[in-house]
C-alpha cells in the first residue's frame, strides 16, 4: 500500500510513500524515484537494474510498461548468448597437470570446534550473574518445603 506523488511534468520524477508500513518499522518510509535515471532511494533499481516495488508502484500509477524499466542484460536473446558457446566436460584427474603454485596451510587454531556449542563473545557483566533466591513452595509460597511434602496440602 503506497501513495504516489508526482514531481516533475514529463513524470519522470516520484515521491513514494507507504502507508502500510512494515511491522519491523515504526513510521512509514519514503523513496525517490527517478525513472529517468534508473534511480531509487532503496539502492535495489540501482544495483540489480531490474524494478524494485517503488518502480513496480509508479509503472502502475502512470500506466507505464513495467519491462521498460529491466535492463537489457535480463532479456531471453542474452541469456540465450551466455549458452550459446559449447561446454566441454571435465577431463579425468589423471589427465591433470600437476600444480605447482603455493600450497596454503590453514592454522589449525582459527579453525572451529567440530562438536558443542561454539563459546560466546558477548561480554558478562552483573546482570548475569545468577541471584541465590531460596526455593519456594509451588502451592503455599513459603520457602523450606516443595508442592509434594507441603504441610498446608492435604
Amino acid at each position: 500500500m503506497c501513495h504516489v506523488q508526482t514531481f516533475s511534468q514529463d513524470n519522470t520524477k516520484f515521491d513514494v510513500q507507504e502507508i502500510a508500513s512494515h511491522h519491523l518499522r515504526r513510521r512509514p518510509m519514503s523513496f525517490k524515484v527517478k525513472l529517468n535515471e534508473w534511480w531509487c532511494d532503496c539502492g535495489e533499481f540501482q544495483a540489480l537494474r531490474l524494478s524494485c516495488p517503488y518502480v513496480i508502484v509508479v509503472c502502475s500509477f502512470c500506466h507505464f510498461n513495467l519491462f521498460m524499466f529491466v535492463d537489457p542484460v535480463y532479456s531471453l536473446q542474452n541469456i540465450y548468448k551466455a549458452y550459446e558457446m559449447p561446454f566441454h566436460p571435465l577431463q579425468n584427474e589423471e589427465y591433470w597437470s600437476t600444480y605447482n603454485g603455493p600450497n596454503f596451510i590453514p592454522d589449525p587454531h582459527m579453525r572451529r570446534k567440530a562438536y558443542g556449542r561454539p563459546p560466546t563473545a558477548r561480554l558478562h557483566n552483573e546482570m548475569d550473574e545468577p541471584i541465590n533466591k531460596p526455593k519456594k513452595c509451588s502451592y503455599c509460597r513459603n520457602e523450606g518445603h516443595n508442592r509434594t511434602n507441603c504441610p498446608h496440602r492435604q
